[in-house]
C-alpha cells in the first residue's frame, strides 16, 4: 500500500508543478514491485496475477491478499497512464510498452 500512495503523490506531485523528477521517483517505486527492491525478489507473479504482501528482512512474504493485487494494479494503471502521457501514445501502445 506504501509504494502504491507514493506512486499516486508523485504523479499528483508532477502535474502540480511539472518537474520531471517526480515521474522518475514514481517510475522508480513502481520497479519495487518487479524486484528492484532489498531482496532482489520480484513481489508480482504475472503468471497468476497475484502479488505478494510484502517483504521480511531475509525473504517475500508469502501472502497475496487481496489488498496487495489491488495496490499492484492501481500502481500499474498509474504507470501505464503516465507511459500514455508522457510518450504520446495511445492506450493499447502504452499497454504494451510497460509490460502487459
Amino acid at each position: 500500500m506504501e509504494a502504491t500512495a507514493t506512486i499516486a503523490a508523485c504523479l499528483t506531485a508532477w502535474r502540480a508543478d511539472g518537474d520531471a523528477e517526480w515521474k522518475t521517483i514514481a517510475t522508480r517505486v513502481f520497479a519495487w514491485f518487479l524486484g528492484s527492491n532489498d531482496l532482489s525478489v520480484a513481489l508480482v507473479d504475472p503468471n497468476t496475477g497475484s502479488c505478494r504482501d510484502g517483504l521480511h528482512p531475509d525473504r517475500a512474504n508469502e501472502n497475496r491478499g487481496g489488498e496487495s493485487v489491488l495496490s499492484y494494479l492501481l500502481s500499474l494503471a498509474d504507470i501505464r497512464q503516465l507511459a500514455r502521457v508522457s510518450t504520446g501514445q495511445t492506450p493499447s501502445q502504452a499497454l504494451r510498452a510497460v509490460g502487459s
